[in-house]
């Protein structure tokens, strides 16, 4: 027999630093997944705070911008039930690799928690918003585009449309890295700081500082995070969803699938000045974790 202390115990906790912000966005992805069947993806997939029972920072676009888009389409989207099932997936997937490392279940307590203090905390990072609009509103351009035109999954310009929508989003943020430009807000002041140091043809990612606010506490501390590591993790993302589209575009989801699931709808001239407030009054606070757990 194999003497028990030969064996090593699962790990009880994922490693994380308390001073470390992880923020998070989300955007419309191409492809599902049997575990997130509607892929609203997080990136970057962090799931050491929500594990850990540390908050996150939740990046949310620009509504101005958007507002002006939706009107511009005939289009809205509803975010509650985007950052709804961004968030489940988010938890979905932290629930199977948790079970994974640390042979547990995620308790629904500790998720709760990790949420409660997620949606006290703020902070002005103006590129990830600017960025993580770019997304959305590019995303929302190619379904407009493949509505209108009536294009079915098997269509060959719906793919094209596909591989496009990856291109554009590939060279954004290919250009973002490159300029090496990353704006933060340090009190009322837009400040410019760079996403890394090259040295000897190597680069070094940097880890940058910001304010944050805890809202319920009115208090205000210093935390770190590498933006550079989020800008390559969508980059990624985009290269490996342009990749599979190309070998087989059949597996791409059904556009209408956002339709269906009423996350993107038409703006019914009835209903259109009503529905506009509501989506500008939209907070993470409205969100209700009981319904998804």
């Amino acid at each position: 027999m194999t003497p028990k202390h030969l064996f090593s115990s699962p790990q009880a906790k994922l490693k994380s630093f308390k001073k470390d912000l992880a923020p998070i966005g989300f955007y419309f992805d191409i492809f599902a997944t049997e575990l997130l069947k509607i892929p609203v993806m997080p990136i970057p997939m962090r799931i050491d705070k929500l594990v850990n029972g540390d908050p996150t920072l939740f990046i949310l676009p620009n509504a101005n911008k958007l507002d002006q888009l939706f009107e511009k389409l005939g289009l809205v989207i509803n975010f509650e039930s985007f950052f709804l099932v961004g968030i489940k997936n988010l938890i979905l997937f932290a629930k199977k690799k948790y079970k994974e490392i640390t042979l547990r279940t995620l308790e629904k307590e500790l998720i709760i928690n990790w949420f409660e203090k997620s949606k006290i905390l703020s902070a002005e990072i103006p590129s990830l918003t600017e960025d993580f609009t770019f997304l959305i509103s590019e995303f929302l351009k190619m379904y407009s585009f493949i509505v209108k035109k009536g294009l079915a999954p098997k269509h060959e310009d719906y793919s094209a449309e596909l591989i496009q929508y990856c291109e554009k989003i590939i060279h954004y943020f290919q250009e973002r890295i490159e300029q090496n430009i990353f704006k933060i807000k340090d009190k009322c002041l837009i400040k410019t700081v760079q996403l890394y140091k090259e040295r000897k043809q190597k680069y070094y990612p940097e880890i940058i500082s910001i304010n944050v606010k805890n809202k319920n506490k009115n208090e205000i501390k210093q935390m770190n995070f590498v933006p550079y590591l989020i800008y390559d993790d969508i980059f990624d993302s985009f290269s490996y969803n342009k990749l599979l589209l190309n070998e087989d575009s059949q597996k791409a989801l059904d556009i209408n699938s956002w339709k269906n699931n009423r996350i993107i709808n038409k703006i019914l001239k009835t209903n259109k000045i009503n529905y506009y407030e509501h989506q500008k009054k939209f907070e993470l606070n409205a969100i209700n974790l009981e319904n998804i757990l």
